[in-house]
């Protein structure tokens, strides 16, 4: 028993040690559309996951990987260039362009424009 034990302390001393990726996220929030961005951090920023609110729709739907395509993301320079191809999941194409603190939201003919805050 006593062994069991010390290896068990052992054991969660090396995961208590162990750098974990923090996550955080942003948001963007124009024309009733919202798109929240988990951000991964283990060496460098990466989305890790896209959740889509149309308006009106309050659980909203995670967007599969396979769907979404990250042209450009530079927190430092305070870039984003995301793409959204329509699938099974029922929500159309879309691109998500934001520089600085302005974000342009467009799907078909849609264009809004809206304020988007770096804030992690």
């Amino acid at each position: 028993m006593r062994l069991d034990h010390r290896f068990a302390v052992a054991v969660l001393a090396l995961f208590a040690s162990a750098p974990a990726g923090a996550t955080s996220s942003l948001s963007f929030d124009g024309g009733g559309y919202s798109i929240e961005l988990e951000v991964g951090d283990s060496t460098r920023p990466v989305i890790a996951s896209v959740r889509f609110h149309a308006p009106g729709d309050r659980e909203g739907v995670v967007l599969a990987r396979d769907r979404v395509t990250v042209e450009a993301f530079d927190v430092v320079r305070r870039v984003l260039v995301l793409h959204h191809a329509a699938g099974r999941d029922g929500v159309a194409a879309f691109t998500l362009s934001v520089h600085g603190a302005e974000a342009v939201f467009e799907t078909g003919t849609r264009r809004t424009t809206s304020m988007f805050d770096w804030s992690m």
